[in-house]
């Protein structure tokens, strides 16, 4: 676990992960008493918990993406990759402990969102709590299931194109998966065109895992069989991302 050691000790030595971790605790805080919230202030804890989500989709994609591209990208340009090649450590080995200490990050900002919502944001009823709590584990999941093979896919790209590519790829992955499948279903409700139906079909629907809806209007969680429908989506996903992260990762630059 060599090269995850110094890849860890390398993001904690940068400090941009306090940044992250602030960002996710006080914006949350600070940014629903930036609206006129005295005309209805029982919409504070639902704005809190928005901001706490939507604060961590963005730390993820601005700065984790970036920081795992930057990651593949050094590894294969500073020689280290052949070195730790040269010591029995496969290629494979080599990019997943790349990926786990990216993850190591990840995982506390998203306690801390979770944090933000159980304690700043919870609703007072018993019932509602309960529904409350499970939502947000269903969110917390779901939102892990499509960063993780994402920045996977980061390292990988940016071992062999470089850190720019590495990072726009999976950004524009997520981007669209998010925002972008919803203006393509706009416009096959207006014209219909198999490419269009085929492009939907075959896109990645990260959308799906976004439950800031369900925490806004009080939705309550999703059934089991939903929930699992989605998980198994999402793994799926992560199995294909999985496969071209492994065949595209290198460890020495391309000549």
């Amino acid at each position: 676990m060599q090269l995850y050691r110094l890849t860890l000790a390398t993001i904690f030595q940068r400090k941009v992960w306090i940044v992250a971790l602030l960002s996710v605790l006080l914006l949350p805080v600070i940014l629903p008493y930036l609206t006129p919230y005295e005309s209805n202030p029982t919409l504070v804890q639902p704005a809190r918990a928005q901001a706490a989500w939507v604060t961590l989709w963005v730390v993820a994609v601005a700065w984790v993406f970036f920081q795992a591209s930057r990651f593949g990208d050094d590894t294969a340009r500073s020689g280290m990759g052949s070195y730790f090649l040269s010591t029995g450590m496969s290629r494979v080995s080599q990019m997943l402990q790349i990926w786990a200490a990216c993850m190591s990050y990840l995982i506390p900002l998203v306690g801390a969102a979770l944090a933000v919502c159980f304690v700043g944001a919870m609703p007072s009823g018993s019932e509602e709590r309960g529904m409350w709590i499970v939502t947000n584990f269903q969110y917390a999941a779901l939102f892990l299931l499509v960063i993780a093979p994402l920045t996977m896919l980061a390292i990988s790209v940016g071992s062999r194109f470089g850190s720019t590519i590495g990072y726009v790829i999976p950004l524009c992955l997520s981007v669209y998966g998010l925002f972008g499948v919803g203006y393509l279903a706009m416009m096959i409700n207006v014209r219909e065109n198999i490419f269009l139906d085929w492009l939907y079909v075959l896109s990645p629907h990260y959308h799906l895992a976004d439950l800031t809806p369900r925490l806004v209007f009080k939705q309550g969680s999703m059934v089991g069989s939903e929930f699992l429908q989605l998980v198994a989506y999402f793994l799926g996903l992560k199995l294909v991302l999985s496969m071209i992260s492994t065949v595209c990762f290198q460890t020495k630059p391309a000549t």
